[in-house]
């Protein structure tokens, strides 16, 4: 493939050099340079002509002008007008570079600002992406901080429940507790004053039987001494036909 493309450039290469060799305007101003060498200055206008127009050769103002000061100077009519013709030429094509050269950077800043403002738009919208992430973020955040929240609070409430119903469980037992021990204190007390009441019967029953003992032991005695003294005073007296 290169070599075909290396032949084909020296193929259009040969090519152009026999077709420049057989044009008749470079035979022309070959001639010219030959004649204007000698000091012809038609010759020299007109290879001015031909470097301004580019007849044979290169357009070249700067040569043509040379060769157009050469005329003046050898006392041409029309090499002033040439001159004149040239220099606004020149400045034509000043200012045409100019002008080229202000598009052509007038299109460089376009193009940058463009691109500037292309990246300060992909800029700015990473930024609102950013800022939609972190805003997105925090909304997810409140809501989570907001959902623990809630659980904590929930089970801050269950454990409140629980802490009143294990303290009123508490209280209950205790109260029953309590109860109880006045209950059993009552009953102890009870059975403390039936057992003192029991005892004081039997200590009343038994200070009656003594009693009643030492009445039947001194009415026994009295019932000896008695009779030993007078008969009729026992209670088989009734019995006795003497005491009748």
């Amino acid at each position: 493939m290169k070599i075909r493309l290396i032949i084909l450039v020296v193929s259009l290469l040969t090519s152009a050099m026999v077709y420049a060799a057989n044009d008749p305007m470079v035979s022309l101003f070959k001639f010219q340079s030959q004649m204007a060498q000698q000091g012809n200055v038609d010759a020299i206008m007109k290879l001015g002509e031909m470097y301004e127009e580019g007849q044979g050769t290169k357009q070249n103002l700067d040569k043509a002008l040379e060769m157009f000061r050469k005329a003046e100077q050898a006392g041409n009519a029309n090499a002033a007008r040439a001159i004149t013709r040239i220099g606004n030429k020149k400045k034509q094509i000043a200012k045409a570079k100019r002008d080229k050269a202000a598009k052509e950077k007038a299109a460089r800043e376009r193009v940058a600002r463009e691109k500037t403002a292309r990246e300060q738009a992909v800029r700015d919208q990473a930024a609102r992406e950013q800022a939609a992430r972190e805003q997105a973020a925090k909304e997810q955040a409140a809501r989570e901080k907001a959902q623990r929240d809630k659980v904590k609070q929930e089970k801050l409430a269950r454990e409140r429940v629980a802490k009143e119903r294990v303290e009123r469980e508490q209280a209950a037992r205790s109260q029953a507790a309590k109860n109880k021990a006045a209950r059993e204190r009552a009953a102890r007390e009870k059975a403390t004053r039936d057992k003192a009441a029991q005892e004081q019967l039997a200590r009343e029953e038994a200070t009656r039987k003594q009693q009643e003992q030492e009445k039947a032991k001194a009415q026994s005695k009295k019932d000896k001494d008695g009779f030993s003294s007078n008969p009729c005073n026992t209670p088989a007296a009734r019995l006795m036909s003497t005491c009748k």
